[in-house]
Formats: structure tokens, C-alpha cells, sequence
């Protein structure tokens, strides 16, 4: 009984010798699939990167451009106050220098026409009265 199991225990040797060898070799292949694997999805998530990274620079873009439209609106909405402040203010001036100089305005002016085209019509009718 000695001999047999003997045997059984060189075969089992042999049977696990050649096990180590099958598992040793299936380990080599699942290492080389992982190892492809982990290849294969770091160069999709590089892509997956590289397209987040795209479309976040195209958002930042689009987010610049209308604070640069919308600041532009504002600019030229200040613009336009000042303008009209600065019209507003200008004719006031003029205004109070016209008076302080004693000049007449155009309406004094034709004012003054009008009286005298006036005026004109009484002499001319006066003086036909006359002779």
C-alpha cells in the first residue's frame, strides 16, 4: 500500500506540476487581456478627456463672448447718458453765456422781423394815406 501511494503521489506531483504550468500560463493570458484592457481605457478616458476638455474651452468661449456683447450693451448704454447729460448741459451753458453776453436769440430775432415787416405795412399804408 506504501508503493501505491507512492504513485498516486508521483502522479499527483506530475498532475500538479503540469496544473502550475496551465495556471501559470492562463495567469500570463489574463495578465496580457488585462494589461490590454487597462491600455484600451486609459486611451478612451485620454480621449473622454481631451473632448471634456474641448467642449469645456467652447463653453468658457461662448461664456466670454456674451459677457463681452453684454459689456459692450452696457458701454454703449452709459454712452448714450452721457451723451444726452452732456447735450443737456451744454445747451444750459450756452444759454446762460447767451444771456450774460446780452445776445439776442434767433426767436428775439425774428420777433423783431415780424415787428418790423409790421411796422413797414403801417408806414407804407400811412404814407399813401398822405399823398
Amino acid at each position: 500500500m506504501a508503493e501505491a501511494s507512492a504513485r498516486t503521489a508521483r502522479i499527483s506531483m506530475k498532475d500538479v506540476r503540469a496544473s502550475v504550468r496551465r495556471v501559470q500560463s492562463e495567469g500570463e493570458r489574463i495578465v496580457g487581456r488585462l494589461r490590454r484592457d487597462a491600455q484600451s481605457l486609459i486611451s478612451r478616458t485620454r480621449r473622454d478627456s481631451v473632448s471634456d476638455l474641448l467642449a469645456d474651452a467652447l463653453k468658457f468661449e461662448q461664456t466670454i463672448r456674451k459677457r463681452a456683447e453684454k459689456a459692450i450693451e452696457e458701454l454703449e448704454e452709459r454712452r448714450a447718458r452721457i451723451m444726452a447729460t452732456f447735450e443737456e448741459q451744454a445747451g444750459r451753458l450756452v444759454e446762460t453765456v447767451v444771456k450774460g453776453l446780452n445776445l439776442v436769440t434767433e426767436s428775439e430775432v425774428r420777433e423783431l422781423r415780424r415787428r418790423v415787416a409790421h411796422l413797414e405795412r403801417r408806414v407804407d399804408q400811412i404814407g399813401g394815406k398822405a399823398a
